[in-house]
């Protein structure tokens, strides 16, 4: 065991120790035509990319900074390495107020490579920055609805994944369609499907065999109108009270994929709960519950949870209209889905970003025990 953790110990000394030696150069890399360009402003992008890239390598102020509190942006611990709930809290913030706590007036952009130079993704995230610069996912995504009113990532999905939408009753994209269609999808997403008993009897197999052969399915809300009918692995079931009461849940665990705190309060909109019926308690994840004194079984009132079912991977929300009292719910959930799915990001695209002069700068961070390149756009508009 003790032979064990020195080899781990030495294999992180030698990556910190080659992180931090490699930081200490810095690449820059010049667009060809900013020789041609105004001296003064090269040298002041030059710097000003050095700031900003330095800043980042930082821990931030204050050290533990949220969005709230942030006067200095930084994405470690001062350690060399990504701080996952750093990086995220950078993603959410304004685009010009990050521009003053960088010190910048120029635009910019960040994202991350490998050691061979392909964009990685970082806690779903492909790039950080200016808006108009192309950041997209390599995956088909659809999503699908049955209320305007229960239509929470309706938006999120087609700006996110450019998602085919699919609407209950409307022609051509209703649900027998949607299914016809389901698996040309990495990620699919039911919100409030609403599903009759003919529904569920025509399309379980077909929901069931692309979740089977590796499909990525989320889920929220009123999934099958009956109560207790069996799809997926779980019983789906509607609490019967209406009140506040009824409609709060306790996290019961941290989960890799949602930044949720144990044991901290969700009060959701509609309380819906999926019962594990037949899933291998290791591959059933227990997330949040609705506080019932009278059931304390493990198996009932999951007001969210996730599960390995068979090849593929489910996750259920009771509603995707919830307060989450140390965050934002529905940020919270948008953040999950790009980090639970691993997406691959597609290569950065500044075709349409017009400039005057342009600045590449690098530097080595570890993320998840890896190294990786913080590469950062720095240019100045015409």
């Amino acid at each position: 065991m003790r032979k064990i953790k020195a080899q781990i110990w030495f294999t992180d000394f030698v990556i910190g120790t080659l992180i931090f030696t490699v930081t200490l150069i810095v690449y820059y890399s010049y667009i060809a035509n900013i020789s041609k360009q105004d001296t003064l402003v090269a040298e002041d992008l030059i710097g000003n990319a050095e700031f900003v890239s330095t800043s980042l390598l930082l821990s931030g102020f204050p050290n533990d900074w949220d969005n709230t509190t942030v006067q200095s942006i930084g994405i470690t611990n001062d350690n060399q390495r990504i701080n996952k709930t750093k990086i995220l809290n950078f993603e959410k913030l304004p685009y010009n107020k990050t521009k003053k706590l960088l010190g910048t007036i120029y635009d910019y952009f960040v994202f991350f490579t490998n050691e061979n130079d392909t964009l990685i993704n970082v806690e779903g995230i492909c790039g950080i920055g200016e808006p108009s610069v192309n950041v997209s996912f390599g995956i088909k995504a659809a999503y699908y609805y049955s209320d305007e009113d229960d239509s929470f990532l309706k938006s999120f999905m087609k700006d996110k994944f450019d998602a085919d939408v699919y609407k209950k009753g409307l022609a051509g994209i209703d649900l027998p369609d949607f299914i016809n269609n389901i698996n040309n999808y990495t990620l699919v997403v039911m919100e409030h499907a609403n599903l009759e008993g003919t529904d569920y009897n025509n399309y379980r197999d077909d929901i069931e065999n692309y979740a089977s052969s590796g499909g990525f399915l989320m889920l929220s809300g009123q999934i099958i109108k009956p109560n207790d009918k069996l799809i997926l692995g779980v019983l789906y079931h509607k609490q019967s009270g209406e009140s506040f009461s009824d409609q709060n849940a306790t996290v019961l665990t941290m989960d890799e994929f949602l930044t949720f705190e144990e044991s901290q309060k969700i009060k959701f909109s509609q309380a819906y709960y999926v019962i594990n019926d037949s899933i291998a308690s290791k591959n059933f994840t227990r997330i949040a519950r609705f506080v019932d004194p009278l059931i304390d079984y493990p198996e009932i009132n999951n007001a969210v949870a996730r599960w390995i079912y068979v090849n593929g991977s489910v996750f259920f929300f009771s509603d995707f209209d919830a307060d989450y009292f140390k965050g934002n719910f529905i940020d919270i959930i948008k953040s999950s889905i790009t980090n639970w799915i691993k997406v691959k990001c597609k290569p950065i695209n500044l075709n349409n970003i017009k400039y005057k002069s342009l600045i590449k700068i690098e530097r080595f961070l570890i993320y998840n025990s890896k190294p990786v390149k913080m590469v950062i756009y720095l240019w100045s508009n015409i």
